[in-house]
């Protein structure tokens, strides 16, 4: 059985979590956009977002995201006067996050083929 608050596009699954604050699919849709908008960056498996609104609390609104990826998670948080504001932190945070890690990745692919040319028998050191 589906649930309401998960869509299921390219295997992605996202699960939406409210806390003091009524489901939207507004808010659903501006969820999915920011997800779409991280897939090219690594492969999401689940992304699993709470909008909170504490009517105390200032600023009222915060937003987490777990991403499950292969690897270790990405979590992110962050609170603003909007809604929208604080998912827009938390996805250039998640985006910062994801980033930091590829750079990582193609950087370590890059010493790893240094080292084989260094090896090879047709390289002359001056």
């Amino acid at each position: 059985m589906k649930r309401n608050n998960s869509t299921y596009r390219n295997e992605t699954k996202i699960s939406l979590l409210y806390r003091g604050l009524n489901p939207s699919t507004l808010w659903q849709s501006l969820v999915e956009t920011q997800i779409k908008k991280l897939q090219h960056l690594a492969s999401i498996a689940w992304a699993r977002i709470t909008l909170e609104r504490q009517p105390q609390a200032n600023p009222a609104f915060r937003v987490l995201a777990v991403l499950e990826v292969p690897g270790p998670d990405f979590h992110a948080e962050a609170s603003d006067f909007t809604l929208r504001a604080a998912l827009t932190k938390v996805a250039r945070n998640l985006h910062c996050q994801m980033q930091s890690r590829k750079n990582r990745q193609l950087a370590r692919r890059k010493n790893k083929t240094r080292l084989v040319f260094a090896g090879s028998s047709n390289f002359v050191r001056v």
